[in-house]
């Protein structure tokens, strides 16, 4: 009884992951296209000069980076992890690349 609840349980888990893994990729396909619009036109700056802000520290890691728009106001969301494990958030303005806000993540 326990091994067909394991399979089961494995069968959803499959299932739910061949739904909203080619979503994902639909969704990333699109942001990916929306950005490179963005950067064609000038009005962002590209992610590898805005990485290029990142302090320098030891054995960083990024591990997250979202292009957002706020209030009209278009934002790289940068999560990077250190040598110690510590997560730290950094904020950029994707215009002009100003460092906008910096945060440790609890």
């Amino acid at each position: 009884m326990e091994a067909l609840r394991y399979r089961m349980k494995s069968l959803h888990l499959c299932l739910l992951a061949g739904i909203l893994l080619p979503l994902s990729f639909a969704l990333y396909a699109s942001d990916h296209k929306d950005a490179k619009k963005l950067l064609d036109a000038g009005k962002i700056l590209p992610l590898e000069t805005i990485l290029k802000k990142l302090p320098e520290e030891e054995n960083k890691r990024v591990i997250e980076v979202e292009l957002e728009e706020k209030k009209g106001l278009w934002l790289y969301e940068i999560e990077v992890i250190d040598g110690h494990g510590v997560v730290k958030e950094y904020v950029f303005d994707a215009t002009d690349g100003k460092l906008l806000k910096q945060k440790r993540e609890d």
